[in-house]
């Protein structure tokens, strides 16, 4: 279970426990231009990076309020990444904080907190 806080801010959080493997065809669709790489590691570590990316994709659509809708595995987050951006949502993966992989996603101090979909 996560749970997070922002006052004033949109925010999504998201924890996955990883499986012991992952097909290519997921690979492939969550991170195409990265599929080779993940392909190269070993099956249990693959599966692990892949759940630290799910975390921080889900994350930034749970912020938006679009879910699914907002088609998570086109948010381009590379493996070993700890930040980065989508729209006007800030994603942050805690991997230096858990053992799990989980991430969060949120909106600037100043911008307007909107609800109405994935960014264009």
């Amino acid at each position: 279970m996560a749970a997070g806080v922002a006052v004033g801010r949109a925010l999504g959080v998201d924890l996955q426990r990883p499986t012991t493997h992952v097909s290519p065809a997921l690979t492939r669709r969550l991170l195409p231009d990265h599929a080779r790489q993940l392909a190269a590691l070993p099956p249990e570590r693959a599966a692990e990076e892949v759940a630290w990316i799910w975390t921080a994709q889900e994350a930034c659509v749970k912020a938006s309020g679009a879910g699914l809708a907002g088609r998570p595995w086109t948010i381009r987050v590379p493996p070993g990444a700890r930040r980065g951006h989508w729209g006007g949502y800030r994603w942050t993966t805690l991997r230096d904080r858990s053992t799990l992989p989980l991430s969060c996603a949120y909106t600037d101090r100043d911008a307007p907190v909107e609800k109405a979909g994935p960014p264009a």
